[in-house]
């Protein structure tokens, strides 16, 4: 896990944070990826 950022909300977060989560993530992955770096974003239940 030295490697690896999770970006996490869950139901019982208020409905702002569950909805800039994963732009979060994936600003964070662009970060990354224009680093050079290899990145994997994975979204789960996104309804």
């Amino acid at each position: 896990m030295d490697y690896t950022i999770i970006v996490s909300a869950t139901a019982s977060d208020p409905a702002p944070l569950q909805y800039i989560a994963p732009y979060s993530g994936t600003a964070l992955a662009e970060y990354f990826m224009y680093q050079g770096k290899d990145v994997l974003i994975v979204y789960d239940d996104l309804s």
